[in-house]
């Protein structure tokens, strides 16, 4: 499937669902939770899984059947990662979604994992519930009479296994046409309802001096979390990082959060290309305070000699090193898509290395005077090709053919060491 494809996908799913941020939405693609193609999408992992059309239309498949329809999704990867803190939705891909957002509005998406059943219909496998021992268990099931008895079993199942969790109270949420937590927070899109930073202080809501059902269910779930650095805690300066970066400073570096020992280089690094693609020319104060929320949330997994200084000055040699977004691919293949390619006499009747050529035109059209990264694997999923190598070659082709030249050789990834892609540039003119 080519990269425009892949676009056009996403794009109908957003339609669909558009209460799941693309944030959500990354961080369970890298997590292996979530994929889609040209036809459906899928939440699930290598035990078990369950598949939608990203319309949203009627269509519900699970990957197993039998006894291991009961196996939980998710569960290798929170025994994999240690996550202390797990949301556990009973009633399948959609309230799994539903429960990663509002864990990701919280601020602690990059801190938990999620599990989930696929319907009321689960019964709870002793084996796996007891990898959950030690772990922090968030349960949420249906409204109705099937998932309130579904919660029930599972609840007692998970006191038998000796672990702690909270249940979602139905009662204490005013809204009762909402069925599950999807609609719960579809609801709390549609009448603007705030989403508190979890902290016992945010346990009430001031205006009506209430327990809000929602927030309280998070934050006695996560007591203990708190960002070590202050926050945008006034509404002046919510109302500042929203006008900045689009969403609450919490928002915004949650998925960047390091959660895994070793990974705090590249996490960074996707920080600083978040910023750039979200307002390359940010004043350094607003740089220095997402910065600084990173680091706190980050530190108890990086280095315990991690000293905040040299990372940020090691982080800011990597904002000047961003040169690749998604926005700019997106962009140039949107262009490339519609636009003819160049015509390069010495490859006439290669169309498959002038439509490459046309793209790489488009990239260096973002680039400006800088160089640019064309990726094999783009290349690949661009031109629905079947391997690499055939990427390498077209690209080797435009190099010897002076359609491309080579500012900075690439070197593959080896053991101990990360490799780097090629820089290029695009010689021939650039017609608008």
């Amino acid at each position: 499937m080519s990269a425009p494809d892949t676009i056009e996908i996403a794009s109908t799913f957003n339609a669909t669902y558009p209460a799941i941020s693309a944030a959500t939405l990354s961080e369970l693609v890298e997590r292996g939770l979530l994929s889609w193609d040209s036809e459906f999408w899928r939440f699930g992992d290598k035990s078990n899984g369950t598949t939608r059309r990203p319309d949203g239309r009627k269509f519900t498949r699970a990957d197993n059947s039998g006894a291991d329809w009961h196996k939980l999704i998710g569960l290798a990867e929170v025994v994999r990662h240690d996550r202390e803190y797990v949301l556990f939705p009973l009633e399948g891909s959609k309230d799994a979604l539903a429960a990663a957002e509002l864990a990701f509005r919280f601020g602690i998406l990059g801190q938990l994992g999620i599990i989930c059943a696929l319907a009321s219909g689960y019964r709870p496998i002793a084996g796996e519930l007891q990898q959950l021992r030690g772990r922090r268990v968030g349960l949420i099931g249906d409204r109705n009479p099937a998932g309130v008895e579904t919660t029930c079993i599972v609840a007692r199942a998970l006191d038998d296994a000796g672990v702690e969790h909270g249940i979602w109270e139905w009662k204490d949420w005013e809204d009762e046409g909402d069925k599950d937590l999807f609609d719960v927070l579809t609801t709390i899109d549609s009448k603007g309802r705030a989403i508190l930073k979890v902290a016992p202080e945010n346990l009430v809501d001031q205006d009506n001096q209430k327990s809000d059902p929602c927030n309280s269910f998070f934050s006695s779930l996560f007591p203990s979390h708190r960002s070590t650095v202050q926050p945008f805690n006034s509404s002046t300066q919510e109302r500042e990082a929203e006008e900045i970066i689009g969403v609450t400073i919490e928002q915004f570096v949650a998925p960047h959060v390091v959660t895994q020992r070793g990974t705090g280089n590249r996490k960074s690094f996707d920080l600083a290309r978040a910023i750039k693609a979200t307002n390359a020319n940010m004043a350094m104060s607003d740089i220095t305070t997402i910065f600084d929320e990173w680091f706190g949330r980050s530190r108890r997994v990086l280095p315990s000699d991690a000293d905040r200084d040299k990372s940020f000055q090691i982080f800011l040699r990597q904002l000047t090193r961003v040169r690749f977004m998604f926005s700019s691919l997106k962009k140039a293949c949107e262009h490339a898509r519609t636009a003819p390619p160049p015509f390069i006499a010495a490859l006439d009747g290669n169309n498959e290395a002038m439509i490459v050529a046309g793209l790489c035109r488009e990239l260096q059209r973002d680039a400006g005077d800088r160089g640019f990264i064309c990726p094999v694997n783009v290349v690949q999923q661009f031109l629905n090709l079947r391997w690499p190598a055939q990427a390498h070659w077209l690209l080797h082709q435009l190099e010897c053919n002076g359609v491309l030249e080579c500012v900075d050789r690439g070197a593959p990834n080896t053991p101990g060491k990360k490799g780097k892609p090629t820089i290029w540039r695009y010689r021939l003119p650039i017609t608008p």
